[in-house]
């Protein structure tokens, strides 16, 4: 049920050779994200998933990666944390939306902007990776 819910990102163009690896990355994982918001409770259904079908598109994106000078080991724990925060991300979003609560928030107490929250988390994955190569 997973990899069926799956399928509009595993539809996603693969990187190409050439391409930037982080302006992909900074890609990729919006449209997981959005895959995930696709489904009621998509991030759950998602959550604790195993790849099974796509193992070779995640071989062409590590492959890519590593290809663009990315060292194999942080660029499996990249796609990893990318991975896992976004269904976090969408796991709270989905929790939230789907609670029903309308109580309104305590004075100074911003909302939550989900979209710009989890883009600038990957913005610091990517970020931190990009250090890692620049200090090679």
């Amino acid at each position: 049920m997973a990899q069926a819910a799956m399928e509009p990102h595993a539809a996603e163009p693969l990187p190409q050779p050439g391409e930037d690896w982080h302006t992909w990355f900074l890609e990729n994982t919006p449209s997981f994200r959005r895959t995930l918001l696709a489904r009621r409770d998509g991030a759950r259904l998602h959550a604790g998933s195993r790849p099974t079908a796509d193992l070779d598109r995640i071989r062409c994106k590590m492959d890519f990666l590593v290809a663009s000078g990315v060292p194999e080991r942080p660029a499996q724990m990249a796609m990893l944390a990318s991975g896992r925060f976004t269904v976090g991300c969408v796991l709270e979003e989905q929790a939230e939306t789907g609670a029903g609560d309308t109580a309104e928030l305590p004075p100074g107490v911003p909302e939550i902007d989900h979209e710009s929250a989890s883009e600038a988390g990957l913005a610091l994955i990517t970020g931190g990776l990009a250090r890692q190569l620049n200090a090679r």
